[in-house]
């Protein structure tokens, strides 16, 4: 079998750290391999697949550096990355480093120049790339003016145009909604199969997206090898990765906790119904309390277009209890950001009436609506702008004019409770995306909003730290606090959400208890969106909708 990449004994240590991001790591990806990095947040992953790409040792900013790549038997250190990038190409987790084209066909178009390929090569590459990932008829749109999701595309289409033999996927999904990772993933296994690329190596936190789709994993813990070898095997390791803070995939850690075996520990859906027992007696779970009648948010028929013509909000009535842990879903496009900026004031309704606790805000300016309602931007550099971590969660309390000694006392409160004491004097420009997160959510808990919504707040973020995040966020909801939080993770919302609304087209299509919601398998289907696995597992072996692992082995009997 062709190596077509090979690192031996690699040690890296980054400028200004005490300690070394990678110590002695080897790995090898074969042709025809899918081979998943996963670990917890610091482990070496993006170091590792740095090194495979050849930008470890040839570009960035590292004290040592020991040990050897070869991409394709070729030592990456005599390479440039330019050469390298022809064989073995790396879309980066932060991708909007790697745009700085001014239009889509620009980016995409720029890594075939440099090969110079004839001009009609290169138009034919750019136009199979957008294809590709869905951005045809965007050819044309500045790269500043694309969302999010738009440019994590962008940054996929711009190095599926070199057409490499081995790409490399570090988080490459995380700001895609559900239909585009899986549109995603589609075009990966296609490529794959057409030998278009050779190799894939992937970081996602999704493990259950892992054990579909990876033949190996390697798990990196604390910069070394923890674990290697077929991704049924590793991913069945479900007490070691839970250890770690990471999530297995729900059927393995059901069947673990309940000692649900054959030779191994199934890890996909299918493998764990063909050798599920009997359920003897299943217990009804009980619901969280619904919150008072108190309203806290209402919205009644309201419109909103952008441009004055195309509505992206149609028509939307929408009531938030006070003290609700309520799910914002659907697709990107759908007006879930459009209409929690609305709520915020951000934005002004073109029809319709927005109230606050019962009065009418509707023409409300984000100042004032701010003292009620707190909202934490999807990307966190949208909000972060202060020096140190310190101004930046001082700022708005400053603002209110509160006196020096009650600002130290928030700051270092909800610096306490987010886990950021350590970075209060760190510049929040240089933290990892993981770390602006949580300083960007501090900043808004600061000022004790009575509602509180978060827009995508755990892209990026690995699950242990997205339960750290919606642990703090689910204590201030049992304090009193309303919150809405827009989210493509499904397992977030069976965890943490008791009401669960979705969007299409502007309108809301479903607005139910969680559990009901995720009961309505088909419409969630018809709108991309697919319920944890935990739900479709309680409901073909128990016959009900159960929402969590947890859940699943409190109230499920087998015999």
């Amino acid at each position: 079998m062709v190596k077509a990449v090979e690192v031996r004994d690699v040690w890296v240590k980054y400028r200004g750290s005490n300690d070394y991001a990678l110590k002695g790591v080897s790995a090898e990806v074969s042709e025809g391999e899918v081979v998943a990095i996963i670990g917890p947040t610091g482990a070496g992953k993006t170091t590792l697949c740095k090194v495979m790409a050849g930008l470890i040792p040839n570009m960035g900013v590292y004290d040592d550096f020991r040990g050897e790549a070869r991409v394709y038997g070729e030592v990456t250190t005599s390479k440039r990355v330019g050469e390298i990038s022809k064989s073995c190409a790396m879309v980066m987790q932060d991708y909007e480093v790697q745009l700085f084209r001014t239009t889509v066909e620009l980016e995409v178009a720029f890594g075939p120049e440099n090969l110079q390929l004839e001009r009609e090569e290169i138009r034919r590459r750019v136009k199979w790339a957008l294809d590709l990932v869905g951005l045809t008829g965007l050819e044309k749109r500045y790269s500043f003016a694309l969302s999010g999701g738009q440019k994590q595309r962008l940054a996929i289409a711009s190095l599926l145009s070199l057409q490499p033999s081995v790409l490399i996927l570090d988080e490459a999904t995380s700001d895609l909604d559900p239909r585009g990772k899986r549109e995603v993933y589609d075009v990966m296994r296609r490529l794959l199969d057409e030998e278009v690329i050779k190799s894939l190596v992937l970081v996602d936190h999704r493990l259950e997206k892992v054990a579909e789709f990876a033949d190996r994993v390697i798990l990196l813990v604390d910069g070394k090898v923890a674990a290697e070898g077929d991704a049924k095997e590793v991913l069945g390791m479900v007490e070691e990765l839970r250890s770690l803070g990471l999530k297995p995939p729900e059927v393995a850690e059901i069947c673990w906790d309940m000692r649900v075996r054959s030779n191994s520990v199934p890890v996909l859906l299918d493998e764990a119904l063909r050798v599920f027992p009997r359920v003897k007696r299943v217990r009804t779970p009980e619901e969280r309390p619904a919150p008072g009648d108190g309203l806290a948010v209402e919205l009644e028929d309201v419109w909103f277009a952008y441009d004055g013509q195309n509505w992206v909000l149609k028509g939307v009535d929408f009531r938030v209890h006070q003290g609700e842990m309520l799910a914002l879903i659907g697709q990107n496009g759908s007006g879930k950001t459009t209409l929690a900026q609305v709520i915020m004031g951000i934005l002004r309704p073109k029809r319709g009436r927005v109230r606050i606790f019962g009065r009418d805000a509707t023409a409300e300016d984000v100042s004032e609506r701010a003292k009620d309602v707190g909202y934490i931007f999807q990307n966190p550099d949208y909000q972060i702008f202060s020096q140190t971590v310190y101004e930046e969660l001082a700022y708005g309390l400053r603002a209110r004019g509160l006196s020096e000694a009650e600002v130290d006392r928030r700051v270092r409160e909800v610096a306490e409770m987010m886990g950021i004491t350590r970075l209060l004097n760190e510049d929040p420009f240089f933290l990892q995306k993981g770390e602006r997160q949580r300083v960007a959510v501090a900043s808004i808990l600061a000022l004790n909003p009575r509602v509180v919504i978060l827009d995508e707040p755990t892209t990026g973020l690995s699950p242990g730290e997205t339960r750290a995040l919606m642990n703090t966020v689910l204590n201030l909801n049992r304090a009193g606090t309303t919150v809405i939080t827009i989210t493509h993770e499904m397992w977030v919302v069976a965890e943490y959400c008791t009401r669960t609304v979705m969007m299409a087209d502007g309108r809301i299509v479903l607005d139910a208890p969680t559990r009901v919601a995720f009961s309505n398998a088909e419409l969630l289907a018809q709108h991309d969106i697919f319920p944890p696995e935990t739900c479709e597992l309680s409901r073909r072996v128990a016959g009900v909708t159960l929402l969590t692992p947890r859940e699943f082995l409190e109230h499920v009997e087998v015999g």
